[in-house]
């Protein structure tokens, strides 16, 4: 099954921005013409917090692909979403599934 091309619960992508990079701002003004931001609202907070999660930034994770329709998470590390109710790939994983 191919990943919906918009949506996506987040990203990490190694950008460390620094005062005033432009670069860096120039680089995520793009990133979001193809890749929606899933809310992170008091309900997704709610919901993290019910996850049974030992992470609560991976349970924000969870709640941002709930709320953006995520049917899959793709991480390098699929260890810390074992008790995810959203399954989670590694990046080799998601692409020999969608392609």
């Amino acid at each position: 099954m191919p990943p919906p091309q918009n949506q996506r619960s987040s990203a990490s992508c190694g950008v460390t921005a620094g005062s005033g990079d432009a670069d860096t701002g120039d680089f995520i003004a793009e990133l979001v013409r193809f890749v929606a931001v899933a809310p992170a609202d008091t309900a997704a907070v709610h919901y993290a917090v019910s996850l049974p999660m030992t992470d609560f930034e991976d349970a924000m994770q969870v709640a941002a692909a709930r709320a953006c329709g995520a049917q899959r998470i793709v991480t390098r590390d699929v260890r810390d979403f074992v008790r995810s109710p959203i399954p989670a790939l590694t990046p080799q994983e998601a692409l020999a599934e969608w392609f």
